[in-house]
């Protein structure tokens, strides 16, 4: 029973690590982020690739927009979803994803 217990506590924090280490580039350059309301909590986060001397933001936010729509219209439903938005280490912006009614 013990080795149950502890196992799972190993596994537990082990979990918790890898997620806060997932997202330690997010806000960064070469990075696009999404975030809750709350701007602290990510959504989403994404790792751009490079084009010549930058980064390619434009397919870069192309995906994690979508993406964003996705977790948002699956976790919440019909309606306008609004959340933060951030390109490289810039400001965060607000901005919505609205998603139809499923039938």
């Amino acid at each position: 029973m013990h080795r149950l217990v502890i196992a799972a506590l190993v596994l537990s924090t082990a979990a918790s690590v890898a997620v806060a280490q997932r997202y330690t580039s997010a806000g960064t350059r070469g990075t696009v982020t999404a975030y809750e309301l709350d701007t602290r909590t990510v959504l989403e986060h994404k790792v751009c690739p490079r084009s010549g001397y930058t980064w390619d933001y434009v397919r870069c936010g192309t995906w994690l927009r979508d993406s964003v729509k996705l977790t948002l219209c699956n976790r919440l439903g019909t309606g306008t979803h609004y959340y933060y938005y951030q390109v490289g280490d810039g400001r965060p912006l607000r901005t919505s994803v609205w998603c139809p009614k499923r039938y």
